[in-house]
């Protein structure tokens, strides 16, 4: 795609995701820099040339299933058609050292990396660590030892991009491992194909379950619930684990710079329900990847009923790299790990919420923009009126929750947020009541049909 057509389709259309590949390619005229609504976009840095530019939303590039084919179709690998190639699915957690305490979820990702690093075979981690720095809290990192690496542990529900430690690729020899979200991981995959510095040097990516990405203003929006300004808050977890809860109920932790530490059930802060979609980017809402498919190995929740009760976390994990899956049956066997193997329908049972967002929920938005003659990037997903009038209401009203969000100027005064948006939150909870209502009534009908 030519900078002309990336800037008047991708970024003037809004389907920038913020990854930062476009200004890795040779001579790219762009930089990336964090907008007023809290998102990285591409900016001109000199003149606009004919570069072509990558991007994973550009409709001239292979789509997830024909790059993970070329990667994975010769490793002994299946296929499913909801997500993609797969050697194995596994469910579990990291018994050794505090790898598991430390994360978000099993302990997985940062015991993977650091593992690569241990057993030399990758010189360097790219991960994302926190800042000292209200302005960003945080951004990539080129990780070299334990130290580093480890600050990498835990889920950031904050914008990032890769513009940074793609130029330190380029200029520092070396294996490395990037760990990413879905659209970042294509987006290198498919600059692989045309750069061979980073085919040579990426040795393996490891991909996060997403459901979608925020703007720095989430974080603001959170911090406000707090009784601390903003630039006191030092050190801030979107996913402190909270015992006697599930899983899936976690807290949001801050800690001040005098040292102060403040937990909060995220239940009783405004804006942490992932279905209304606040500070959602647009771009996610046009994605139909969930677990990362072009990755060599991807980690996700496993929020199933057998596991959601156990607080401390438990992943699920893809894998289709042989030397990863490889890692992971070694050290399964010796104790390491703890792992049990899943079936392809209790991954998908563990997001089914994100895959009917970005399946049925994908197929209407697409239909929505056609409609109004609008760019949308061609997707796996074909544009498609759904049938449901009730799911047809919900996914415009997230739209508009996305949109009204995303642009607010309230985000760092909740009472102002919530009169700005509790009107669209109360109707799309209206009709989640009533669809839940219409089944209640549906499966008691059955039941006394059957006495």
């Amino acid at each position: 795609m030519k900078v002309q057509d990336f800037l008047k389709n991708i970024i003037t259309e809004n389907y920038c995701s913020g990854c930062g590949i476009c200004t890795a390619t040779i001579n790219s005229p762009l930089t990336m820099h964090l907008s007023e609504h809290g998102q990285y976009l591409p900016k001109l840095k000199g003149i606009e040339n004919q570069q072509n530019i990558i991007c994973p939303f550009d409709n001239t590039q292979p789509n997830e299933n024909e790059i993970a084919r070329k990667l994975y179709d010769n490793t002994g690998s299946q296929f499913n058609p909801e997500f993609g190639f797969y050697q194995n699915i596994y469910a579990g957690y990291v018994a050794q050292g505090d790898y598991r305490k430390t994360g978000s979820s099993g302990g997985g990702v940062s015991w993977l990396t650091q593992t690569l690093l241990d057993k030399n075979l990758v010189d360097y981690v790219l991960n994302v660590t926190e800042q000292n720095n209200p302005e960003i809290r945080f951004k990539y990192q080129v990780a070299k030892d334990v130290k580093s690496n480890r600050s990498g542990s835990k889920s950031k529900y904050y914008p990032t991009n890769l513009e940074e430690v793609l130029q330190f690729v380029k200029m520092h020899k070396g294996r490395y491992a990037l760990v990413g979200l879905p659209c970042f991981i294509k987006g290198i995959r498919l600059l692989q194909q045309t750069e061979s510095v980073f085919a040579e040097r990426l040795r393996f990516t490891i991909s996060i379950f997403c459901g979608h990405l925020k703007s720095t203003h989430y974080l603001s929006s959170l911090i406000s619930q707090f009784p601390v300004d903003e630039k006191a808050v030092k050190h801030f977890d979107f996913r402190y684990k909270l015992p006697g809860h599930k899983a899936s109920d976690y807290g949001t932790k801050i800690i001040t710079n005098e040292g102060k530490e403040i937990v909060k059930v995220n239940k009783e802060l405004f804006g942490t329900n992932w279905g209304w979609g606040l500070f959602k980017l647009k771009a996610c809402d046009y994605c139909d990847d969930i677990i990362g498919e072009t990755a060599d190995i991807s980690f996700g929740d496993a929020w199933i009923p057998k596991y959601e009760n156990d607080y401390q976390g438990t992943n699920i994990i893809v894998t289709r790299h042989p030397v990863l899956e490889d890692l992971i049956q070694k050290y399964r066997t010796n104790g390491h790990l703890y792992y049990d193997t899943l079936t392809p329908e209790e991954l998908i049972q563990s997001q089914a919420g994100g895959f009917r967002h970005r399946r049925e929920g994908l197929a209407y938005r697409l239909y929505l923009q056609q409609e109004k003659g609008k760019y949308v990037p061609e997707k796996r997903v074909k544009p498609e009126k759904v049938t449901s009038k009730k799911r047809r209401k919900i996914y415009k009203l997230r739209m508009q929750l996305q949109e009204k969000s995303f642009y607010s100027k309230h985000y760092n005064d909740i009472s102002a947020l919530k009169k700005e948006l509790l009107p669209f939150i109360q109707k799309l909870e209206k009709v989640y009541e009533h669809s839940a209502w219409t089944k209640f009534r549906l499966k008691l009908k059955k039941w006394l049909k059957n006495q």
